[in-house]
């Protein structure tokens, strides 16, 4: 009786054992692989520029698929070691850095990894032979001009595939929008407002830049109606020094509001 408790208990220890691993390592050292691998992969896409998926090249999306199946084979095959798994990452990065220092300083060095732009539409004609080039459909190229706002390629002046395969329309000038600068209109540049306030948090860096403190806001906001910094959830200011608030309760009325809406009523 007491060899087989010993052996259950033996083999229970055993089967525990197993459940806290993950092929032939343990479960805390997959874990720890899983947060290593995520922050390497984020710092190599981090090297390699920011970008928008649309924007990619042909070698960079082919480095960025390569990363991802690099990243997933130590948790795949949990004999392979970590820094085994890491020197290939490495590798690819500095070899994308290495393409993209060539392609800045070789003209044809970039025209063969990202090519040419391709122009399908010139002076409102269609050219065949770019499309087919290209394996351009005429679908797809009236797909385009529609979501560019273009419903007939006869109003368009060129149309330039670029190497990211975004569709580039310049329009006929007769088929332009009207801008201010047709209308001898002129403008004043557009400009960025600075947040002033944050999740009900001041933001020092604008406060540092325009020379105010934390006193200076909350009596900003004082005077527009709001008590506290807790009230606010956003509060910026333009280039012409107006002071737009956001509160955290949209219900929320300022009494300066409601003085102007009362001096406007009969």
């Amino acid at each position: 009786m007491t060899k087989y408790a010993s052996d259950h208990t033996t083999s229970k220890r055993y089967r525990l054992r197993g459940v806290c691993r993950v092929g032939s390592i343990p479960l805390w050292e997959f874990l720890v692989r899983i947060v290593v691998l995520y922050f390497a992969v984020m710092f190599a896409l981090r090297i390699m520029g920011k970008r928008e998926i649309g924007q990619l090249s042909v070698f960079d999306f082919v480095v960025s698929v390569m990363l991802a199946e690099l990243s997933t084979l130590p948790m795949e095959d949990t004999k392979v070691s970590l820094p085994q798994s890491l020197i290939p990452i490495a590798s690819l990065v500095l070899l994308q850095l290495a393409v993209a220092l060539l392609q800045l300083k070789s003209h044809r060095f970039r025209h063969w990894v990202d090519g040419e732009p391709s122009v399908l539409i010139e002076h409102g004609a269609i050219k065949d032979s770019e499309m087919k080039k290209m394996h351009y459909t005429m679908h797809d190229l009236l797909t385009q001009l529609r979501e560019k706002g273009f419903s007939n390629a006869a109003d368009v002046e060129f149309a330039i595939l670029e190497t990211s395969g975004e569709l580039s329309v310049f329009p006929k000038p007769d088929a332009a929008p009207v801008t201010p600068r047709d209308m001898n209109i002129r403008g004043s540049g557009a400009t960025i407002p600075l947040p002033l306030v944050v999740d009900g948090n001041p933001v020092a860096k604008t406060l540092l830049s325009l020379n105010k403190d934390r006193q200076w806001i909350e009596n900003e906001l004082r005077r527009r109606g709001y008590p506290s910094l807790e009230n606010v959830f956003y509060a910026a200011i333009d280039s012409a020094g107006t002071i737009v608030v956001d509160p955290k309760d949209p219900s929320h009325s300022t009494p300066s509001s409601k003085a102007e809406l009362s001096s406007k009523q009969p």
